[in-house]
């Protein structure tokens, strides 16, 4: 048999006895119901003519990247910024859109110290309007600026991003066909990301795939590729019940062969696809003050609208848990009360949307109802 990489269970026997700890061998045919031959085999669905629009089947010919970033007061953003364009293989094709929500009299702007750190690169010291001007790259970032006093919380902005994409599409910046990626505001990426990202997207052989985890941090920079014996990248597969359904954590894949197959576990920090499944599956804005429960909400959403969400089997986007986690403002957006809403209707409508106890259908069924018909409820695939 091919090897194809293998998936750490755990070590506690307590949980599923001892045939749930250990490792268990990847085999890709699993995801196709079965190997060659096997009754009612259907593999994923490979891109074709009629999926690409004219364009080729893969490739990034005709195709933009579309990178969405949500920042709540974060001194890390413009490096961020700064990442993504220096090390893309084609930044003339990169476009990133960024929800900004900071006090301006405090917090620096994103776009203004990227184009600072662009200019130290330069040997430059522009300043006012010339800063921007002169910034290369820099009509390619969509800033949306909100102050942080109006901030409800991580669902509540990426909702905010959804329409700014949406919006995106309907003027014709935007496609269905480009590849889109949505990320936190604190990364780092590995060189020639852009394109490593994409042909690992293909690789998944289904115009429908979503990849998505938790990434590993920054410390782990160069070294996938770098020759070492084993690859092991982070394969998101646990969750917990709080207030809602909460993607938990990580466990561990090594050598994976291609994406894995993992649906029903999404994770906010990386999800990158073709900018359809943005366009279809849109991050509820009508759930404010929201942390718990708003990464199974799009999962179920992605996988009951066709989508099927895969564990990346490179590591090229990394996360710096250390300086955004100890930064003491991060999370200050929950002194904002209730604003644009209170966190207990924003739960009943996500228990509503998966037809979970404790939603509006107990006591409003009609408001229930008319809330799983809308563009944020589950799908029909």
């Amino acid at each position: 048999m091919v090897y194809h990489g293998n998936i750490f269970l755990g070590r506690d026997e307590k949980t599923y006895g001892k045939e749930g700890t250990g490792t268990v061998d990847y085999d890709p045919d699993f995801e196709c119901g079965g190997p060659p031959g096997t009754p009612d085999r259907q593999c994923a669905f490979e891109t074709t003519d009629d999926h690409a629009s004219g364009l080729q089947v893969n490739g990034r010919e005709g195709r933009n990247m579309q990178v969405n970033i949500a920042s709540y007061r974060d001194p890390l953003c413009p490096k961020t910024l700064y990442n993504l364009f220096t090390k893309a293989k084609v930044p003339e094709k990169l476009f990133v859109r960024v929800l900004q929500q900071r006090d301006p009299e405090v917090d620096v702007d994103c776009l203004e110290e990227y184009c600072v750190m662009m200019a130290k690169d330069r040997g430059e010291d522009p300043t006012g309007d010339e800063l921007i001007e002169s910034c290369p790259y820099s009509s390619q970032v969509f800033i949306h600026e909100i102050h942080a006093k109006e901030a409800a919380g991580p669902t509540w902005a990426r909702g905010l991003l959804s329409k700014d994409i949406e919006a995106a599409h309907q003027t014709g910046d935007l496609k269905p066909q480009d590849h889109c990626m949505s990320l936190d505001s604190h990364m780092d990426v590995e060189p020639e990301w852009d394109d490593k990202m994409v042909k690992m997207w293909e690789d998944a052989v289904n115009e429908y795939a979503v990849l998505s985890t938790y990434v590993q941090d920054i410390e782990h920079l160069g070294e996938d590729g770098n020759g070492k014996k084993h690859r092991e990248v982070p394969h998101l597969c646990m969750v917990k019940f709080t207030s809602q359904v909460r993607t938990h954590a990580t466990k561990c894949a090594k050598d994976l062969s291609k994406p894995k197959l993992t649906n029903a576990v999404w994770g906010a920090g990386l999800s990158f696809s073709k900018c359809h499944a943005e366009l279809k599956v849109m991050v509820d804005p009508y759930t404010p003050h929201v942390f718990d429960g708003e990464e199974f909400n799009r999962a179920a959403r992605f996988w009951t609208y066709g989508y099927d969400i895969y564990t990346p089997n490179h590591v090229y986007v990394l996360h710096d848990y250390h300086r955004s986690q100890s930064n003491p403002i991060m999370h200050t957006w929950y002194q904002n009360g209730k604003k644009h809403g209170n966190i207990n209707d924003s739960n009943k409508r996500l228990k509503t949307m998966l037809d979970m106890p404790g939603g509006f259908g107990d006591t409003e069924p009609e408001k229930a109802i008319e809330m799983k018909r809308s563009k944020f409820g589950l799908g029909d695939r």
